[in-house]
């Protein structure tokens, strides 16, 4: 859900800790009609991370990536174009996306390095504090059993 072209903050959400615009952002899920390419702005929250496209187009309008669903991500550096992130993109149940794909963000307008450094340290804190997006159901003994 966007307000004012922002994504609306979640409860517990924190303000977005990061943003920038110039992001090309591409992701192939290796199935029929499962290639998204959209430029746009990139957030990243205490939970999530949120590409917008501008403009949106009937097939992407935002990408909402929870905090651990991006494994495998690499920074690349190369010396003649925009700095960009690799990872594979684990689909969330009832998310539309059919299975794992790859995704690319390309920072055509800078701000790579301090999206790492970001993401970075949310992992960290992340791995520190043990939180999840969602608790455990609280365990209960099965109906057969009778202390």
């Amino acid at each position: 859900m966007l307000a004012l072209d922002e994504p609306v903050l979640l409860p517990g959400e924190h303000q977005h800790l990061f943003r920038q615009h110039g992001i090309k952002a591409v992701l192939d899920c290796e199935t029929p009609d499962t290639r998204f390419e959209a430029k746009g702005k990139l957030y990243v929250s205490n939970q999530r991370i949120v590409f917008v496209a501008q403009p949106s187009t009937a097939s992407l309008q935002t990408l909402n990536i929870p905090l651990r669903n991006l494994r495998n991500w690499k920074l690349e550096q190369p010396w003649f174009s925009a700095n960009y992130i690799t990872s594979t993109l684990i689909p969330v149940p009832g998310g539309g996306l059919p299975r794992a794909g790859k995704l690319t963000l390309t920072f055509t307008e800078g701000g790579a390095i301090e999206f790492t450094s970001v993401y970075r340290t949310l992992l960290e804190r992340l791995a520190v504090d043990g939180t999840t997006e969602e608790p455990l159901p609280a365990y209960e003994p099965p109906p057969y059993y009778n202390p």
